[in-house]
């Protein structure tokens, strides 16, 4: 492709000079939501059915699984655990990836 060598030289002018943002643009937009808003885990493990037929596994039935096999102790301790994950990520102060931040 001829024009490729062109196209590598507009991007990268555009990400460099100041004048058009484009690296800020990118981190705004691509880079930076993945790190102001780091997505959860899935803690649930929702086993599924060999039959195609069958009904498949909710949310609510893998609980109930969860409390038969492990009790409702070890179920209240894996939601308060995950509970404390969330407050301590959202209580961690001040960091650079923060609205408030500004180069």
């Amino acid at each position: 492709m001829p024009f490729w060598p062109y196209a590598k030289l507009i991007l990268t002018c555009w990400l460099v000079i100041p004048y058009f943002s484009g690296a800020a643009y990118v981190y705004e937009h691509y880079v930076r939501p993945f790190y102001v808003n780091p997505q959860t885990v899935n803690i649930w493990y929702i086993p599924r059915k060999k039959d195609i037929f069958s009904k498949p596994d909710d949310i609510l039935t893998a609980a109930e699984k969860y409390i038969a096999e492990n009790g409702t102790e070890a179920f209240e301790n894996l939601i308060h655990k995950a509970d404390r994950e969330v407050r301590h990520r959202s209580n961690n102060g001040y960091s650079i990836f923060d609205d408030a931040y500004r180069y």
